[in-house]
Parts: C-alpha cells; sequence; structure tokens
C-alpha cells in the first residue's frame, strides 16, 4: 500500500519536472526567436539604408520653395524587389530618422509589428494607415513608428520636447519616386491617444481651426511651438509624425510639419 502511493509520487513528481522542463525550453526557445527577429529587424533597416543615398545635400535648405527640380536619392526600384509596399521615404535631418515608408492596404496594424520586408518584426515600421493617400496630398498625413528604446524608428521624436532639438532641427523631408516634399516644422508637442485621422475631420474648417486652436494652447513641458507657420485652412498640407510619448505611454508624441515645398523630380 505504501509502496504504491510512493510510486504515485515519484510518478507525479516526473510528470511535474518534464511539464517544467518542456515549459522552460519553450520559453527558451521563445526568447531566442524574439532576440533573432529583432536583430533582423534592425538589421533590415539599416541595410535598407544603403540603397539611396539619403542627405540633406540634395534639397536647397536656404530656400526649397525656389529649387525647380531635384535628384530623388532613393532607389525606389530596389525598394520595390524588398517590398511592394513601400511608396515614400521619410527623414529628419540631422537626426537618425530615416526611414521607408510603408501602407499595407485594408489591414491599418500590420507594420506595426512587421519590418519593411514584410517579416515579423515587433519593432515595426514607419507606415501610414487606409485614411491617407499615397501622395501626401491630404489636409493631415499622419505616419506612425515606435519609440523603441535602442532609439530607431521613430523614438528620436521625443528629443524634440527639449527647445534646443526643436530649433536645431527645422524640417522633414519625403521622398516619393517622382518629387521631393519639405516641411516646416512647427509643433512638437505630447497629445492625447486618440486617433487623429478618425476624431477630427480636416476638411471641415471648425473642426480643422479647433484642432490648431487646442494645440497652441497646450500648456506643458514637452510642448514646442513656431505660431507663426501653423496652417491655413484649404491651404495647407500638414506631416505628422507620430510616436508614443516617452514619459507616459497612454499618450502620444506628435511632430508636425506645414508643406513648404513641393519639388518634381529631374527627368
Amino acid at each position: 500500500m505504501e509502496d504504491n502511493i510512493n510510486r504515485k509520487r515519484q510518478t507525479l513528481i516526473r510528470t511535474i519536472l518534464i511539464v517544467v522542463l518542456i515549459l522552460a525550453l519553450l520559453a527558451i526557445g521563445y526568447c531566442v526567436w524574439y532576440l533573432i527577429q529583432y536583430q533582423k529587424g534592425a538589421q533590415l533597416g539599416s541595410d535598407l539604408q544603403t540603397i539611396g543615398v539619403i542627405g540633406a545635400d540634395v534639397i536647397d535648405e536656404e530656400a526649397p520653395e525656389q529649387q525647380k527640380s531635384v535628384e530623388i536619392p532613393i532607389d525606389f526600384e530596389a525598394l520595390w524587389e524588398v517590398n511592394p509596399d513601400i511608396y515614400a521615404w521619410v527623414q529628419v535631418p540631422g537626426t537618425a530618422i530615416s526611414y521607408p515608408v510603408v501602407h499595407r492596404e485594408g489591414d491599418d496594424g500590420f507594420y506595426t509589428n512587421h519590418s519593411s520586408d514584410g517579416a515579423y518584426y515587433s519593432g515595426g515600421s514607419i507606415y501610414s494607415e487606409d485614411y491617407n493617400s499615397e501622395d501626401f496630398t491630404d489636409p493631415m498625413t499622419v505616419l506612425y513608428g515606435h519609440n523603441l528604446r535602442n532609439g530607431t524608428m521613430f523614438a528620436q521624436l521625443n528629443d524634440f520636447a527639449d527647445v534646443t532639438v526643436f530649433s536645431n532641427h527645422p524640417r522633414i523631408y519625403v521622398f516619393l519616386p517622382d518629387r521631393a516634399l519639405v516641411y516646416d516644422i512647427f509643433s512638437a508637442a505630447p497629445h492625447s491617444n486618440e486617433h487623429l485621422l478618425g476624431c477630427h475631420d480636416f476638411t471641415d474648417q471648425e473642426d480643422f481651426e479647433t484642432f490648431y486652436s487646442d494645440l497652441a494652447a497646450t500648456r506643458s513641458m514637452g510642448a514646442n511651438f513656431r505660431t507663426t507657420l501653423f496652417p491655413t485652412f484649404d491651404k495647407d498640407r500638414v506631416l505628422t509624425l507620430s510616436t508614443c510619448y516617452r514619459p507616459n505611454n497612454q499618450q502620444r508624441f506628435l511632430v508636425m510639419g506645414r508643406l513648404v515645398a513641393d519639388i518634381p523630380a529631374k527627368n
């Protein structure tokens, strides 16, 4: 009787140990997979930057609105071989922000956890949603990117909460296959986590003016503005770069620019 009890106890202990071992191996396997996919995704971002010569020297920094044409420094043909979802390149001169922009029609959340080649990557990509067209002609275009701890993707947007960084980095560039767009940054500020394009209609004058009036009234240590550059309804186009706010991930940090130059590509 006692021997049977001991055998059952030993069998139970062995079973528990086997289950624990299997769970431990699964956990280790997951950690290894996570690290591998993260490193691959991060390496892809670096590799893609070699496809184009990304630099401010192709844009006339003093008077971009007078520039007649531009040599597009991105090899879009090579990028499309990697992923046809790539349709633009965004750069904030003087920062590490220089990435392809992707869009997966019908699946707005896809690139929150997929790299620019479409492979799974927890760091995600820089992407837009179905709310926007891919030609940046909407009254407001929003690009999203994660605030990664390693400082990549849109992490450096949070640095614009510092007035010195804000002052020293006044521009955003967007390169398309047929032209380059230059934006003057007029706002860098924390914001609620509302969906900008889902909650506001920027084709409606009252909604447009209320939004920017409320934005200018923001009182925060991390808010910086160039109020003379704020957009005018039915005239200006705005690009918003959106990421998680570093001190409070329940908020967004938005860097916003007004289009000041639309430069055609050289033939």
